[in-house]
């Protein structure tokens, strides 16, 4: 680039912590690079200070509201802890102010970071990021802060966006009534020198699909299809395991249903060992909710996990509807498998073809891969991405 990047304020309730998942983790990996003197993080997820990947500075924004308290109050007077990131003291006014940021990375997942972007919009001209497609399907009351008329102005504030996806992009537009100069962006993933371990032949022994990452609601219906087809599949004399890797959050959230269904508990598994634990699964679960509610989810986001799982060398299941962003993004690149019929027999139909074509799968998977290698490498995207920030603050 021929020009110095902007001094970045990167404002966001996502964890950007070593642990993050989601869109927590596509945030680091996206700025991991980005020269550390230029870039301050904000974070309504931090209690304290902390530096992230890359050497930069992370101010702890957390509100000091209890989350029982936040719940009880939500449908009552709305989301109090929003409204107190709005209005109230804030760690790290003054490292803001020393820092003179010459852009705004606005990166809202909910209201708290909604409020943090809105409270730091007049630092610097603004780019908001969206990662779904969120702003009007809250539950909350908007009396302490009213989540919708706040998220579309920001849009409307905005000089550039960002979006995780095409379809995301569109609902910004039409929630909006205006455009702006907009990028997708996608989740980077870094690749070794050669090409994944996995790549080379099929495993052996039990037939293995392993999902791995948060469940949210936006998930969890179609990976509940999949793990209960597979509980059906072994009770039939199918040698087949269903392998969940994720926090013990989410795993204590559903225990009752995973240990009916056999589940295989993997634990948590770090970010940089990821990929070598991805190549011990014959198949890599997406799952996007066929839930009417989540619809709104299951349409915008890209997930992070994709790309991460065609960097591993194994081949992908992507279990939802046929709008969903991570189907079409998959179908697009022809490099998955398909369960988009919720039914039983429906997923264990592609479930019995998934294991009776286990030797194919090194094809579809290098698909993935070369498509990764191409367009998702890190130094592809961040060089993209960086360039749209440093044009953004030239034309402002």
């Amino acid at each position: 680039m021929s020009e110095a990047l902007p001094r970045l304020l990167l404002v966001t309730d996502a964890d950007l912590s070593a642990g993050s998942q989601g869109a927590g983790r596509a945030l680091v990996s996206l700025f991991a690079p980005y020269p550390a003197g230029s870039l301050l993080a904000l974070s309504g997820s931090a209690t304290t200070r902390f530096t992230m990947g890359g050497g930069h500075s992370v101010l702890a924004a957390a509100p000091p509201i209890p989350g029982r308290i936040v719940d009880a109050l939500r449908h009552v007077v709305g989301d109090v802890d929003a409204l107190w990131s709005r209005w109230m003291p804030t760690f790290g006014l003054e490292d803001v102010a020393a820092f003179s940021p010459q852009l705004v990375l606005a990166a809202p997942t909910s209201p708290v970071g909604l409020a943090l972007a809105d409270r730091f919009a007049s630092a610097a001209p603004v780019v908001t990021f969206l990662m779904d497609d969120w702003f009007d399907y809250l539950s909350s009351r908007p009396f302490a802060f009213d989540t919708p008329r706040r998220g579309r102005a920001l849009l409307r504030a905005s000089c550039r966006w960002l979006a995780i996806s095409p379809d995301l992009a569109a609902a910004m537009r039409t929630a909006t009534g205006v455009d702006r100069p907009t990028l997708v962006v996608q989740n980077p993933v870094r690749l070794g020198a050669g090409e994944p371990a996995a790549l080379a032949a099929p495993r052996a022994g039990r037939f293995r699909i392993a999902y791995s990452g948060s469940v949210w609601p936006m998930h969890f219906d179609a990976l509940a299809a999949v793990a209960e087809s597979v509980a059906r599949l072994r009770a039939e004399g199918t040698d087949i395991e269903f392998v969940l890797r994720t926090s013990p959050f989410f795993w204590q959230r559903h225990a009752a249903e995973l240990q009916r269904w056999g589940v295989v508990g993997g634990g948590f598994v770090p970010y940089e060992d990821l990929v070598p634990a991805l190549g011990e699964a014959d198949l890599l679960l997406v799952a996007s909710s066929f839930d009417a509610a989540q619809a709104h989810m299951s349409r915008s986001s890209v997930q992070a996990k994709v790309t991460d799982y065609m960097a591993s060398g194994r081949p992908i299941l992507a279990c939802g509807p046929e709008d969903a962003a991570s189907n079409r993004f998959l179908r697009e690149r022809d490099c998955a498998y398909f369960a988009t019929d919720p039914s039983p027999g429906a997923v264990d139909a592609v479930l019995r073809a998934c294991v009776a074509s286990r030797n194919e799968g090194p094809t579809i998977a290098r698909r993935a891969w070369e498509v990764a290698l191409r367009d998702h490498e890190i130094g592809v995207v961040t060089g993209t991405l960086y360039e749209f920030l440093r044009k953004t603050m030239t034309v402002n």
